[in-house]
C-alpha cells in the first residue's frame, strides 16, 4: 500500500465535501452530454476532457487499496500504465483534443488554442491521482464545470472571457498550489516517489508502475540490466556518484554540518543504483526529495521516457490561454511569501544530485501554426517575472549554500551495443582523476600566462571565436581556470573559465548537435563583445522558421544570451567511446562537453555563488567567476542573470587548433590540427591512435 502522503492531508481534508461535489457534478455532465439527441464537437470535447477526469479521480481510489499491485501479473499493470496515455500516444495523437491542430480544426483557431491547452494541463490528473493531490484535482474540476456551463451551456465564445474567468479561478487557489508545488522541491516529507526506492524488492519490476509514470521498453529493459549486474559494480556506479556530490562541498569549503535533505534524480529502471546511492547518503544524515514535473519538462526530475515529446513541444507556451501581468504579478508576491515560510528547509537542502541518462531516440519537432506562442509583450513579462523569481528564490537558496553532482548512463534505446556502451560508460565515469588533474594543470599553466584564446573549426567547420581571459592581479596565487576533475561532473576531464565579455567574438558553429533533447543543424552563433548577436540554422525550410526555433528553443525567454563558459574538454576515451560506437550526436552534454572544446551561452557556472573562493589542486584561487553582467548583481540584480546555461562543444574531429595569445602575440598552442600538441599533454593522443582504447 502507498503510504498517505501526509504533506496534502490538511489541503485534501479542507476541500472534501467540494472535491465530492465536484466530481459528482462532473459525472451529471456527462451523463446530461449522453442525453443529448443532436451532440456536436464542444459534447465530444467535455465528454472526452470530462471522462478522462472521472477515470483519474477512480484511479485516485483504486491505488490505495492495500493490495492494488500484488493482486495483478506484470502485463496487466503495463497495459493500466499505458491506458492512462492513451489519448496522447503516437497512435491517438493526431485526432486528440490535446493536440492544438487537431483543436483548431475543429474550433477556430483562438478556441481550439484554448481548449488544447486546458485539456493539456488536465494531463496532470494522473501525477494528482499518484500524489493523492485531490485540493488540486477539485480545483481543475470546479474550473472544468465553469467552462462547460459557459461554453456549452451559455454558448460563450469569447475567449478572452473565457481566459479571465479562467485566470481569476487559478489566482483564488495560487497560495495552496504554488505551495504544493515548492514543498515537493524542498521537503523530505514528500514521500510519493521516495519509498519507492526504499520500500519494495526492485526484482519485482511491478514496483515500476508505482510512480504512475509512462512505463516503456527503457525503463524495463534498464531495470533488467541493472538488476543483472554483480553487486560490485553497483558499489562502483552508486559510490562514484554519491562520492562526486561529497567532493563538492570539501572542494568549495561549503558548510555541510546542517545539512538534511538532497534531492535525487534518475530514470526509471536505476532504482537498484539509486538504493545504494540514497543509503551512502543517508550515512551522511541525508534524506532523499524525489519528485518530477506533472505537466512535462525538457530535463525533469525524476525521467523516463516520454509518451509524446511532440505534444510537450507543442504546448510549451499554452499557459499564455490564463496567463498575464496581473497573473504573474500576483504569483511573484505568492511565491515571496512560500518561500519565507519554508525558508529553513531550504537552508538545510544539500543540493542535488542527478543520475541522468543518454541514447533516448533523437526528437526533431516539427512547428504548426496552431501552436499557442507568447507575443512580444508576453514574452518580455515572462522574461521579467522568470528572472524576479529566480533572483528571489537564489536569496533563499543561493548556489553558495548547497552543491551537486551528475552522472549519466545510456538507455537500451541506444541501440544494439547498449550493453558494452554501458561498460564502457562505467570506465569513462571512474578514470583516474589524479592523472586528469596533473595534465590539465599544464594547460592552466599555459593559459594563465596568455590574454585570449583563438578556436577555429577543421573542414566543414567554420568556428572562429576568440574569447578574452580575465587578468590576473597575483599569478602566484590565482588562476584562470578551474582544473575540473571528477568533483561534481563526472567524468573526469575539462578545464573552465568565465570569459571577459568585452573583446570576446566571432562565430561558433556546429554541424550537427541536440542540446536539451532538440537537434539543431548547421548551428551558427555569432557574437560581439560577449553577446549573441546573430544566429542560424538549417532545421527547417525557411529562414524565418529557423530564426524563429532558435528564438523559442535555444535564446527563450531573452532576445539574446552572453557567453558565459569555455571550457577545454581532455576526455578523450569518452570521444572514442563515442566514434567507436557512433553515438556522438546521443552523448549528454555532460559527457560531449569533455570531448572537445564548449561554449556555453547563458550564466556563467558561479550563479550567485561568485563570492565563494574557488581553489584548484595547487592550491591557487581561480578567480573567474562573474563577467561585466553578473557583476550586476549588486546594483542592477534584474540585469545580472539569465537563468539560462546549455553547453554547445565542438568534436574533435571538427576542431582544427586552440590557440592562447598574449597581447605581444605570443602563442601557447593546445591543440593543432585537432591534437593535443602542449608538452604535457601528450598522453591524449594516445585514445586516438588505440580504437580499441575502450
Amino acid at each position: 500500500m502507498r503510504p498517505t502522503n501526509k504533506l496534502y492531508t490538511a489541503s485534501n481534508t479542507e476541500v472534501k465535501e467540494r472535491y465530492e461535489i465536484s466530481k459528482k457534478a462532473i459525472a451529471d455532465c456527462l451523463i446530461e452530454i449522453g442525453s443529448q439527441q443532436n451532440k456536436n464537437n464542444y459534447h465530444r470535447y467535455f465528454k472526452k476532457v470530462g471522462s478522462f477526469m472521472m477515470a483519474m479521480m477512480a484511479h485516485n481510489e483504486a491505488i490505495k487499496m492495500p493490495t492494488y499491485y500484488e493482486d495483478k501479473d506484470f502485463d496487466t499493470l503495463l497495459q493500466i500504465n499505458h491506458d492512462l496515455y492513451a489519448d496522447i500516444s503516437s497512435a491517438h495523437y493526431a485526432t486528440s483534443f490535446v493536440n492544438p491542430t487537431y483543436a483548431c480544426a475543429v474550433f477556430g483557431l483562438e478556441m481550439g488554442r484554448f481548449l488544447s491547452g486546458f485539456n493539456f494541463i488536465i494531463r496532470q490528473f494522473v501525477g494528482f491521482a499518484y500524489e493523492d493531490r485531490r485540493y488540486d484535482m477539485m480545483v481543475y474540476n470546479e474550473l472544468f464545470l465553469r467552462l462547460y456551463e459557459r461554453i456549452l451551456l451559455k454558448k460563450e465564445e469569447e475567449v478572452k472571457t473565457l481566459s479571465l474567468m479562467m485566470r481569476d479561478h487559478l489566482l483564488n487557489h495560487a497560495s495552496v498550489l504554488e505551495e504544493h508545488y515548492w514543498i515537493r522541491l524542498v521537503s523530505p516529507e514528500f514521500d510519493t516517489y521516495a519509498h519507492i526506492i526504499r520500500d519494495y524488492n526492485h526484482e519485482d519490476l511491478r514496483y515500476l508502475f508505482r510512480y504512475g509514470m509512462y512505463v516503456g521498453t527503457n525503463e524495463i529493459e534498464s531495470a533488467k540490466q541493472i538488476l543483472s549486474m554483480e553487486e560490485e559494480k553497483i558499489d562502483l556506479i552508486a559510490n562514484t556518484f554519491s562520492e562526486a556530490f561529497m567532493r563538492g562541498y570539501q572542494r568549495e569549503k561549503k558548510i555541510f554540518d546542517h545539512k538534511k535533505s538532497i534531492l535525487l534524480t534518475y530514470h526509471l529502471g536505476f532504482e537498484r543504483i539509486i538504493k545504494k546511492a540514497s543509503d551512502n547518503f543517508k550515512k551522511l544524515g541525508l534524506k532523499p526529495i524525489v519528485q518530477y514535473e506533472l505537466k512535462g519538462a525538457q530535463r525533469p526530475r525524476l525521467c523516463n521516457t516520454k509518451p509524446n515529446e511532440q505534444m510537450e513541444y507543442d504546448h510549451r507556451f499554452s499557459n499564455a490561454i490564463y496567463m498575464d501581468g496581473v497573473y504573474l504579478d500576483a504569483i511573484y508576491k505568492i511565491k515571496k511569501d512560500i518561500f519565507e515560510k519554508y525558508k529553513e528547509k531550504a537552508r538545510v537542502y544539500a543540493g542535488l544530485a542527478l543520475m541522468e541518462v543518454f541514447g533516448n531516440l533523437p526528437f526533431e519537432p516539427k512547428n504548426h501554426e496552431a501552436n499557442m506562442t507568447y507575443d512580444k509583450k508576453m514574452t518580455e513579462l515572462v522574461s521579467k517575472h522568470t528572472v524576479a523569481v529566480k533572483n528571489l528564490q537564489g536569496k533563499y537558496l543561493p548556489g553558495s549554500s548547497y552543491s551537486f553532482t551528475i552522472n549519466d548512463y545510456p538507455l537500451p534505446s541506444i541501440g544494439k551495443d547498449y550493453k558494452a556502451i554501458f561498460e564502457a560508460t562505467i570506465k569513462v565515469n571512474t578514470l583516474d582523476p589524479k592523472m586528469y588533474e596533473d595534465i590539465q594543470q599544464a594547460i592552466i599553466d599555459a593559459l594563465d600566462q596568455t590574454e585570449y584564446v583563438v578556436v577555429k573549426g577543421a573542414g566543414q567547420n567554420r568556428t572562429d571565436m576568440k574569447v578574452q581571459l580575465m587578468p590576473l592581479a597575483d599569478p602566484k596565487t590565482q588562476t584562470k581556470f578551474d582544473n575540473c576533475t571528477a568533483d561534481v561532473n563526472v567524468p573526469v576531464g575539462e578545464v573552465y573559465t568565465t570569459p571577459v565579455l568585452s573583446g570576446t567574438e566571432g562565430l561558433l558553429h556546429v554541424k550537427d548537435i541536440y542540446l536539451t533533447g532538440l537537434r539543431y543543424k548547421d548551428l551558427k552563433l555569432w557574437f560581439k563583445e560577449g553577446m549573441v548577436v546573430k544566429y542560424a540554422c538549417k532545421n527547417f525550410e525557411t529562414k524565418e522558421e529557423n530564426l524563429k526555433y532558435i528564438e523559442e528553443t535555444l535564446l527563450y525567454p531573452h532576445t539574446t544570451l552572453p557567453l558565459g563558459e569555455f571550457a577545454i574538454g581532455t576526455n578523450t576515451v569518452a570521444y572514442m567511446m563515442a566514434k567507436k560506437y557512433n553515438i556522438h550526436a546521443l552523448l549528454p552534454i555532460l559527457i560531449g562537453e569533455k570531448a572537445g572544446p564548449h561554449f556555453a551561452i547563458g550564466d556563467t557556472c558561479f550563479v550567485w555563488g561568485e563570492d565563494q573562493q574557488v581553489y584548484n589542486p595547487d592550491g591557487k584561487e581561480m578567480i573567474a567567476r562573474e563577467n561585466e553582467k553578473t557583476k550586476l548583481r549588486n546594483t542592477k540584480v534584474e540585469e545580472a542573470y539569465t537563468y539560462r546555461h546549455t553547453d554547445i562543444t565542438i568534436p574533435y574531429d571538427e576542431l582544427d587548433t586552440i590557440i592562447g595569445y598574449t597581447n605581444d602575440g605570443i602563442a601557447y598552442p593546445i591543440i593543432q590540427g585537432g591534437r593535443f600538441v602542449l608538452k604535457g599533454t601528450e598522453a591524449l593522443n594516445q585514445p586516438f591512435d588505440d580504437k580499441d582504447h575502450v
